[in-house]
């Protein structure tokens, strides 16, 4: 009987040890799908052209992370205000964002990406101008679940660019500024309950 006894408390001890785990940041997070997803950003207010580029991630519950990469070639206020010739700016870097309650057809969605890249601006006396910079953009929207495998998100947000040089007769706030976004987001999400 002592040694049943022994055994019992024993068989107990390993079942108590083996599920007490230590909580961590990242506990729950497990990779549910990926995506891929090409980018479509117009400017709203203050002429910055329209960005079109690409992304992709990992979706980690109703979040996900991932990079992206964005260009775009057209900035209509600096054609008109002075003697620039060619204006492009690329960028790309981290892609952070997430929705709430992802299994309704229509859910909200967040984003922001972090990235560096480079302003090349070309002049009419040839002079070419080529500039380090940071962007930050995050945006908020609504998302609509098309099939199982397929969404498109509509987003407004906010485009910061730091790193420009002002010396030259353009500044960050002629890159900067709000837009209006469309995602496509083609991938598996891991949803099984629509």
């Amino acid at each position: 009987m002592k040694k049943v006894i022994i055994l019992l408390f024993l068989g107990f001890w390993l079942q108590a040890n083996a599920q007490a785990q230590h909580e961590t940041l990242f506990n729950n997070a497990r990779v549910k799908g990926g995506f891929a997803a090409p980018i479509v950003e117009i400017g709203i207010n203050n002429q910055i052209s329209t960005s079109v580029g690409g992304g992709g991630g990992l979706v980690i519950g109703s979040a996900f992370v991932g990079g992206y990469g964005m260009g775009s070639v057209d900035f209509n206020k600096l054609f008109e205000d002075g003697d620039v010739k060619v204006a492009e700016i690329g960028h790309g870097g981290f892609w952070l964002g997430g929705t709430f309650r992802p299994h309704k057809v229509i859910h909200l969605y967040g984003s922001t990406r972090i990235g560096w890249g480079g302003l090349d601006i070309e002049l009419e006396n040839d002079v070419q101008d080529v500039d380090r910079i940071f962007v930050f953009t995050p945006e908020l929207g609504v998302e609509l679940n098309v099939t199982r495998w397929f969404r498109v998100a509509g987003t407004a947000g906010y485009r910061l660019v730091n790193g420009s040089n002002e010396t030259r007769g353009y500044s960050d706030e002629d890159f900067s500024g709000w837009f209006t976004g469309l995602t496509f987001r083609i991938g598996w999400f891991g949803s099984r309950r629509w």
